[in-house]
C-alpha cells in the first residue's frame, strides 16, 4: 500500500499506520492497491454499553463483621433526655438533653412547653432490613405542626484494628425535624451534656485528628478546628487517660453533623441559646450546635451524633465506595476497574469478580483498602483487565463491609 501525504510518498509499515493516520487524518488519500497485492481487512469496530445495577447491601451483623454482644447501657427518660452508662452502670455523663431555637423562641427543655405535646414516648423503632428488630426507642414531640422525632439506638463502633470485629458499644442518636404546616419555620438545635466519665465530673477533652497531642478545655471548635469526634478522658493524661469515651460528630450519610462544639463549664448556656467557652474548673460540659435554618413547608432535616465507648459511623456510610471503569473494551486491549473508598474502616477489603470472557491482568483478586493519610479524603483500589471476546459481562466489586457494586458491560461488534 502507498499513502500520499501532501504529494509525497511514504511506505507505511504496519506498526506506524495508526500513528500516521492520527496525525494526518484529513490529509491522507489512499491510492488503488497494485495488482498482486491484497489490502488488509479493516479492523472491526465495537460498541460498548455500561449499566449500573442497584447496590446490594448485606446486614453487617450477618456478614460476621460485628460482634453482636451488647457492651453499653442506654435509655431515654421519655422527655428527650438520654442516659448512657457502661455495662457496670458507671456513668458516661450526667444530664444530656436537646434544646431548640424555634422561630426565635429558645426552648431549653421541651417537656411541658405551652402548646407542645408528646405523640410517642419511648416507642419501638421501626424494623430494620429484613424485618430485623432494632435495639432502641423513639420519642415524638410536636409544637406548632413541627414534629421532632428522637431515636436512641445501640450501634457498632469502628473496628480497633485489622481483623478485629466491631463492638456494640456506642449509642446512635438522631433528630428528625418535619414541618407539617403550610408556613416555613426557623429551627436550630443544641445538645447539652454535663460531662462525667466513670468517676470524674471534670473530665477534659482531646481531639486527636485536629489537635494532636493537646488536652482541650474552655474552647470553641468549629469550621477547620471542628473534629470528626471528641474524646472525653477519665484522666487528663494522653498517655494514661483511663477510660476514654467518644462523642462522634461526623456520622456521614444523610445526616447533618453539628457545626460547632463548645467545651466549657457546667451551667453555661442555661436560660440562653449561646454558651460561653470558659475553663471547666472541675465541672465540665459540652454543647453541640446545629445552625438555625429555614425549614419550609413539608421540609425535613435529619441530624445525628453518637456517644459511647467507640467511634461511630453511619452503617450506610462506612467504607462506602464508588466504582469506575476506564480504558478500551476492544478485545485484547486493557481496561481498568477502580474503586474509590470514603472513610475505610480498619481491615476493609475489596474483592473483584470477573466472569468468563474477561481476564484480570493486574491487582490481586482481593485487595486491602489502605487507611487514609492525613491529607486525603479517599482511598483507591485499582485493577487492570482485558476483554477476551465480545459479550455481556457483569463486573462486581464486593466490600467486606457487606456492600456489592455491579456494572454490566455489553460489548458488541458492529457490522
Amino acid at each position: 500500500m502507498i499513502t500520499i501525504v501532501l504529494g509525497k510518498e511514504y511506505p507505511m509499515k504496519n506498526h506506524a499506520r495508526i500513528g500516521m493516520q492520527s496525525l494526518a487524518f484529513t490529509l491522507i488519500l489512499a491510492v488503488a492497491v497494485p495488482p498482486g497485492q491484497t489490502q488488509e481487512p479493516a479492523r472491526p469496530k465495537f460498541s460498548v454499553k455500561v449499566q449500573d445495577e442497584k447496590a446490594v447491601v448485606v446486614n453487617m451483623e450477618d456478614s460476621g463483621v460485628i460482634d453482636p454482644a451488647k457492651r453499653i447501657n442506654f435509655g431515654s427518660q421519655g422527655n428527650l433526655f438520654c442516659n448512657i452508662t457502661t455495662l457496670q452502670g458507671q456513668p458516661l455523663h450526667l444530664s444530656h438533653f436537646p434544646s431548640f431555637m424555634i422561630n426565635g423562641r429558645f426552648l431549653q427543655q421541651p417537656a411541658g412547653f405551652p402548646g407542645s405535646r408528646f405523640e410517642v414516648v419511648n416507642g419501638p423503632l421501626p424494623k430494620g432490613p429484613g424485618g430485623k428488630a432494632r435495639d432502641g426507642k423513639q420519642t415524638v414531640w410536636v409544637l406548632d405542626k413541627l414534629h421532632v422525632t428522637q431515636t436512641v439506638e445501640l450501634h457498632p463502633s469502628k473496628s480497633k484494628g485489622v481483623g478485629q470485629k466491631r463492638l456494640m458499644n456506642t449509642v446512635f442518636i438522631t433528630y428528625t425535624f418535619e414541618n407539617k404546616g403550610a408556613q416555613s419555620q426557623n429551627v436550630g438545635m443544641r445538645v447539652y451534656m454535663d460531662t462525667y466519665v466513670i468517676d470524674n465530673d471534670g473530665c477534659l477533652f482531646a481531639a486527636p485528628v485536629t489537635h494532636p497531642g493537646k488536652i482541650l478545655d474552655g474552647v470553641v471548635l468549629q469550621q477547620k478546628t471542628l473534629p470528626p469526634y471528641l474524646q472525653m478522658l477519665q484522666r487528663p493524661d494522653l498517655k494514661n487517660p483511663g477510660f476514654v469515651s467518644h462523642l462522634t460528630l461526623n456520622v456521614g450519610g444523610k445526616y447533618e453533623k453539628a457545626n460547632k462544639l463548645v467545651l466549657t463549664q457546667h451551667g453555661q448556656g442555661f436560660g440562653a441559646w449561646d454558651m460561653n467557652a470558659v475553663q471547666s474548673m472541675g465541672d465540665s460540659a459540652v454543647g453541640l450546635y446545629w445552625p438555625i435554618q429555614e425549614l419550609k413547608a413539608s421540609g425535613k432535616r435529619e441530624l445525628a451524633y453518637a456517644y459511647g465507648e467507640g467511634i461511630a459511623v453511619a452503617p450506610e456510610s462506612e467504607g462506602r465506595f464508588q466504582m469506575a471503569l476506564g480504558g478500551s473494551f476492544e478485545p485484547g486491549k486493557v481496561f481498568t476497574i477502580s474503586a474509590v473508598v470514603a472513610d475505610p474502616p480498619l481491615g476493609q477489603t475489596l474483592t473483584l469478580e470477573l466472569p468468563k470472557g474477561l481476564q484480570r491482568l493486574e491487582g490481586k483478586e482481593v485487595q486491602p483498602v489502605a487507611a487514609l493519610a492525613d491529607d486525603h479524603e479517599f482511598s483507591t483500589v485499582l485493577w487492570k483487565a482485558r476483554v477476551v471476546e465480545p459479550g455481556e459481562y457483569p463486573i462486581r466489586v464486593r466490600s467486606s463491609t457487606g456492600v456489592t457494586l455491579t456494572k454490566i458491560v455489553t460489548i458488541t461488534a458492529e457490522k
